[in-house]
Formats: C-alpha cells, structure tokens, sequence
C-alpha cells in the first residue's frame, strides 16, 4: 500500500525530518574550499582596501579647486609629483596643486577626488582640467569595500568563487567547513547488467548507477561506492545497513514499488527504519520512498531512468539545503519559451514534461519530448523541462511557460 504525499509535503517531510544531521568538520586552506560549506563565521581583521586608493589614471585633487571646470573655463593646477604603484604617496595635494595616480595608486594627501586622464591636458608643469569632479568621486575609500569587524561569511553559506576571492581579500588562509557529504548508491534487480558486450533478451544495461552517481557529483555529494544488487533480500538488506555505516545517504533505484520482487519496503521495515514517504504525486517517478534510519536518509527511487532523474531532481536541493541549513537559498531559474504543441495532463499528480529548445525569430520555441520513463536518449536530447501542476490539465499551443534546465 502507498503512502503517496504531494511534492510539498514530500519537501515539508524532509525538512522536518533531516535538519539535524551530524555534521563532521574540518579546517582546510582557502585555495582548496570550493564547493564546500562554511562551518563557521568569518569575520574582517582588517579593512578592504586598507588605504584610499583611485580607481582610475588620472589626477588627484581636492574637488572644491576643479568644481567648476569646463572645457570653456578649465581649472590650472601645478604639477606636483607622481604616485608609484604599490608605493605609499608622500606628495602634497593642495587646492592649487595635483598629483598623478595610477589606477591603484594610492592617494595622496589632501586629496578627495581624481579626474580621469582623458578630461586633462598637460601644458609644462601644469595640468588642465576640463571637467568637474564631486567629492570622493573616483575614488575608493579606506574600508569602502570591506570594512574590520564585519562579517565577510557566515556560518552554512556555499564558499564559491567570489568567496574564496572575499576571503582572500582579508588577508585569510585557512578556513573551517562541513565535511561534503557522503552517498550509497545501488541499483537493483535481476535484469540489471553491467559493461556486458552483448545482451541476452530481458537483460538490460545499468543507467541509474551512473545517472544518480554524477548527478550527486554535481551537487558536491561523495559517492562513497555504487553498485548493482540483484532481487536478493538479504543481499540488499546487508547492502543498506552496510550503507547506512559508511555513508550519509542512501540512494537506491528500482525495487520500491509493490512488486513481487520489489524488497525495498520490506528491508526498511525489516531493520526498523521510520517510513516517510511510499510514493509521491508527481509524474514521472510516483513509486519513490523515503525512510530515515539512525537519523540518516534513505532515499529509493524509480528503477525507470527518466522517473529516477527527475525524483531526484527535484529533491536533491532541498536535502543539501535541509542538512546544511544553507544560507541565502534561491529559487530554481528557468526561461520562457513558446509552446509549440499540446500538453495534456491528468490532474493530481505535478507532472514534468522534457522539452526541446529552438530559437526561432529572437523567440525560444519549446518542443515536449513524449518520452516514456523507462528511454534515456530522450533525456539526453531534452534542454529542460516544463511543469505541469497536480491542479492543472495542461497548456495548448503558443502558450508561453517557464522552462527549467536540467540539473538546476
């Protein structure tokens, strides 16, 4: 017997359920945090940048002396002295006077501003100015970017790129972060084979070991170890508890339907794992179970390939951002596009529609792919999806709806 929830419930479910995993962390250099999540607060012990600096070529001045110039009434000031890159300035800016700063340069006192080289012409030892400036413009100021005292990270925020360049900035080394997670994943049943040159009528190739595998990689989970298993229980059973041993998640595809051979259900009640979910309103992928055993997650899906990516899909951002407690989480993008064909859909299960893009006349153009769920080429053809809720019958031709990529 099902005991099917809705999407939301199925996401309410596992945040309920999964916020309080043991996290394990380690400190590791900055230059090797990518894709990690901050374990800790980080906060500025110094100023960025630590002098005021200019942001363009040009002449440093104090504004109130070129605050009326045109190139009909310029402003004249004297020459006074050239700032060097990574040199500290010891030239004098006064209202009769100006100094040369390169972009970076630091900026010499008395200044409050710089003109832009291309609004100057050198005449001797004088510079013209022929256009104003407002105060601090041109600029950046001590502190401006990155001030002492504030927080630069905080604690469960996905260290990316400009994080690491933030970090940098600050003068930091080392950081402390959550261990990355880590994933059991198993296929199962009989007629799974895998690198067999030839197949015998009703074997059929593993794909979900290595669809579920990389996609996980993507998310920055750990495949500790995947695998095939065949319609045997006490295989699978001593499979899973082994997984729940060694790793964080277990994720599993085929065998949680209600099928003669499908032990997924009776393993989890076998060793006593909390059922959550038995099945989920959404189309493709409505056999999928969810369980928690020792506070960890087990998550079984479809053995169909297209049901399994788009379960997972669909709820691989919710379990990190649940068991990371993510900061500053944003919605799934997508792009709209123009229908092209009907769309039908029964009502009370969200359904996912793959989709096709073509770009006809600066207009996408959207193609549903009618695959069914067991076909991996139509999935790899697809450029994203378009979703159909469980309250709606579908869209007609010409409508205009939100495609998602695949894999955000």
């Amino acid at each position: 017997m099902f005991l099917v929830k809705s999407i939301d419930e199925t996401m309410k479910l596992i945040r309920d359920n999964f916020s309080n995993y043991n996290l394990k962390t380690k400190k590791i250099l900055i230059s090797e945090s990518l894709n990690y999540i901050s374990a800790e607060d980080i906060i500025s012990k110094e100023d960025v940048p630590h002098f005021n600096r200019s942001i363009v070529d040009g002449y440093a001045v104090d504004f109130n002396s070129v605050k009326l110039a045109t190139s009909s009434t310029p402003s004249i000031l004297k020459l006074n002295g050239t700032v060097l890159m990574g040199k500290e300035s010891f030239d004098l800016v006064t209202p009769s006077t100006t100094v040369y700063v390169p972009t970076g340069g630091h900026l010499p006192i008395g200044a409050n501003a710089a003109v832009m080289i291309e609004n100057t012409e050198t005449l001797g030892e004088e510079i013209i100015i022929n256009k104003s400036v407002s105060i601090n413009e041109n600029v950046l100021l001590k502190g401006s970017d990155i001030s002492k005292g504030q927080i630069i990270v905080s604690e469960n925020t996905l260290i990316t790129p400009l994080v690491i360049g933030s970090l940098k900035a600050i003068g930091m080394k080392e950081i402390t972060v959550f261990e990355k997670l880590t994933s059991l994943v198993i296929s199962t049943g009989d007629e799974i084979v895998n690198d067999k040159e030839e197949l015998d009528i009703g074997e059929i190739r593993d794909i979900n070991t290595y669809t579920v595998s990389n996609n996980l990689k993507n998310k920055n989970i750990i495949v500790n170890e995947s695998f095939i298993i065949k319609d045997n229980f006490e295989e699978y059973k001593a499979a899973v508890l082994k997984g729940f041993e060694t790793s964080d998640i277990i994720f599993t595809s085929g065998g949680s339907s209600v099928g003669d051979k499908d032990y997924t259900l009776a393993i989890l009640e076998d060793i006593g794992a909390e059922l959550l979910v038995h099945g989920i309103s959404i189309k493709p992928g409505k056999p999928s179970i969810i369980a928690k055993y020792n506070n960890k997650l087990f998550f079984g899906l479809p053995g169909q390939p297209t049901s399994a990516f788009f379960v997972l899909n669909t709820f691989i951002n919710e379990i990190v951002n649940t068991i990371y407690h993510l900061n500053d989480v944003l919605p799934t993008p997508y792009f709209e596009a123009k229908l092209d064909t009907n769309v039908h859909s029964s009502t009370g299960r969200r359904m996912y529609q793959l989709v096709h893009i073509m770009k006809k006349n600066n207009e996408f153009i959207a193609t549903p792919l009618f695959a069914k769920s067991g076909m991996i080429h139509s999935l790899k053809l697809a450029s994203g999806y378009i979703i159909v809720d469980e309250f709606s019958e579908g869209y007609i031709a010409n409508s205009i709806v939100k495609v998602y990529r695949l894999g955000d």
